[in-house]
């Protein structure tokens, strides 16, 4: 089994509210889309307009490449950590990273590889090469599921096929990261709750595909409110709609919250996320091809370098947006929370609380 060096104790991890009741019932309710069928266009912006996130089948991308790579950063993340900080550098906030996230103080039960990519390489030369050339082949393979969901979403949205893809795909300075996360087995939390693996975000990005092993714990916030658990599926690619999208569409498709609960028992989660940004100049405003005669912007005009320095000085919990906005946007999915979970305590318990908000910078 991999291991990182734990947390002192369970009190230095947030837990959070996890009712295991229901649980499939809320799982049905996450769409997948086969993106090579007919009507995937109007299938991948329903699923976008409705819960920002989706399954997407029949990607293309052979399972080899993706075994690969999995296999290659399991091995990374079974080597000493004087040698994984040797060879990437620690998080500031690329490199490797364990358990703090960013730079705000907080915390998750993790570790990880935060990397900028350019065209087709990655900018850390110091990885064993058989690791940086996966990584570059997965990332090319991921670039491309992203511009074919862009371009069915704008094809969905009535817009010009190529409008969103070039935005991130094949374009100059485009702000491309890839993020590799690994979650060992954690103490065991109590009922209905679980340790943090990494805590309540949206993206920023235009765009997120992720792809995970076999090993549960990714949860997405349904319009009511409610956290459904993602059955893991190694053969298929996850798609979250970024907070630069929902601000692209004025709303229409909104940035979908999302958490990772850290895995119980023995088995470890390993994913991989490609973040598809536009580069630092592109402007982030409504698209006019979108707006109805009198529609009103949600949000004031801002640049992916803009909005990305404010990202840097928040907490993931925070409402990023909140600052960009004009006038108040009542978008799905902004009810509150259940009650969280404490971990005051040896063991933790639940308790009534205001909810511990947890970050991610990229």
């Amino acid at each position: 089994m991999v291991a990182i060096a734990a947390p002192g104790s369970l009190d230095q991890i947030p837990l959070m509210r996890c009712p295991k009741a229901n649980a499939a019932q809320l799982a049905a309710a996450i769409p997948s889309v086969d993106l090579s069928a007919p009507g995937a266009a109007a299938a991948v912006a329903d699923a976008c307009r409705g819960v920002g996130f989706f399954r997407a089948t029949n990607h293309g991308v052979p399972a080899d490449l993706t075994d690969a790579l999995e296999a290659r950063a399991m091995a990374f993340f079974a080597l000493p950590a004087e040698e994984k900080l040797d060879m990437s550098g620690a998080a500031r906030p690329l490199g490797y990273g364990s358990k703090s996230i960013g730079c705000n103080g907080d915390v998750g039960w993790l570790e990880y590889l935060l990397l900028s990519v350019s065209a087709n390489s990655v900018r850390v030369s110091s990885l064993p090469p058989s690791l940086r050339a996966a990584l570059e082949e997965y990332t090319a393979a991921a670039r491309e599921v992203a511009g074919r969901v862009l371009e069915l979403i704008a094809e969905g949205l009535g817009l010009e096929r190529a409008l969103l893809r070039r935005m991130v795909v094949g374009r100059e300075g485009s702000d491309e990261m890839v993020r590799v996360n690994h979650y060992p087995p954690c103490p065991v939390a109590p009922a209905d709750c679980g340790v943090t693996g990494f805590g309540e975000h949206t993206d920023p990005q235009i765009i997120s595909v992720l792809r995970s092993n076999c090993t549960a714990g990714l949860q997405i916030k349904l319009p009511d409110g409610r956290w459904a658990p993602v059955p893991p599926d190694p053969e298929s690619f996850f798609v979250n709609v970024g907070d630069s999208l929902q601000v692209l569409t004025n709303g229409r498709l909104r940035s979908v919250k999302h958490r990772v609960v850290a895995p119980e028992g023995t088995r470890s989660r390993l994913s991989v996320i490609y973040f598809g940004g536009p580069a630092p100049s592109q402007r982030i405003a409504p698209l006019p091809q979108l707006m109805r005669d009198g529609e009103q912007s949600l949000y004031r005009e801002f640049t992916w370098g803009e909005y990305k320095r404010a990202a840097y000085k928040t907490r993931l919990g925070d409402h990023r947006l909140g600052p960009f906005e004009l006038r108040a946007a009542a978008l799905p999915g902004d009810c509150a929370d259940p009650q969280p979970c404490s971990s005051s305590g040896a063991k933790g318990t639940c308790m009534q609380q205001q909810p511990q908000q947890v970050a991610k910078v990229y």
